[in-house]
């Protein structure tokens, strides 16, 4: 299971698993592996099946409920999330990813003020925890506090520059600000950190077409296009 696994054939290691499993019915860790695997595989009510199962045999497993929790996220599932990383952080206080995740799932249901206190929680547990930054950043600009979101996009690059996100959203708060050219800044280091995202490329050429740069943003707005991007912009684009 684990060779195949390795060669990632996720269907084959699920095999295997399941004929350990119907040796040791009560092996957890099978039923944890055979979840990840599941999960690879987008069987995301048969991963959420299994972390059940191994939680049925070992309920103070705190991984379960943790990648349990994080599927839930997957399916958009946040009030079953919430529950899980509740659990996740009684057992285990100091899980820094335990509060990020849980924050991720109050935002998705634009509980903000709460999401916050759950970002701060994890920025406590893992001070360099640059998505902690990123988000909590993100959601003080949903609350419309872009001085003070940027104040923690600049946190969270200082703790690891090469992490997309902040920058992205770096940039969305800064055209709020109307800060152009520092937004322009920070799309320009998220493209150079991941060149096949579209949204980025939609976003400089919306930013470009703000100062008039209109042949540039035309050629983001291809990019875009050629990426999958289906969104239109004010502009005529050969």
């Amino acid at each position: 299971a684990i060779e195949r696994a390795n060669m990632k054939d996720y269907e084959g290691a699920i095999d295997y698993f399941t004929r350990i499993i119907e040796l040791n019915s009560k092996d957890t860790i099978s039923y944890f592996d055979r979840a990840m695997m599941k999960e690879n595989c987008h069987d995301y009510k048969g991963a959420i099946e299994d972390y059940t199962r191994g939680i049925a045999i070992d309920s103070n497993n705190v991984d379960n409920y943790f990648l349990r929790g994080i599927v839930k996220n997957s399916i958009k599932d946040y009030k079953g999330a919430i529950i899980d990383f509740n659990k996740t952080v009684e057992l285990e206080p100091a899980n820094a990813d335990g509060y990020y995740f849980r924050g991720i799932a109050k935002s998705e249901l634009q509980l903000y003020k709460d999401a916050i206190i759950d970002y701060t929680k994890a920025i406590e547990k893992r001070t360099n925890h640059a998505e902690a930054y990123s988000m909590r950043g993100w959601t003080k600009h949903q609350l419309k506090e872009y001085s003070a979101a940027l104040v923690d996009y600049k946190k969270g690059i200082e703790c690891d520059s090469t992490y997309v996100d902040v920058y992205y959203n770096s940039s969305r708060t800064k055209l709020k600000l109307n800060d152009l050219m520092g937004a322009l800044k920070d799309i320009d280091n998220a493209i150079k950190l991941n060149p096949i995202f579209a949204d980025y490329y939609l976003l400089r050429a919306e930013l470009k077409l703000s100062v008039k740069r209109d042949d540039s943003a035309c050629a983001d707005y291809r990019t875009y296009k050629t990426l999958g991007g289906e969104r239109k912009i004010a502009i005529r684009c050969e």
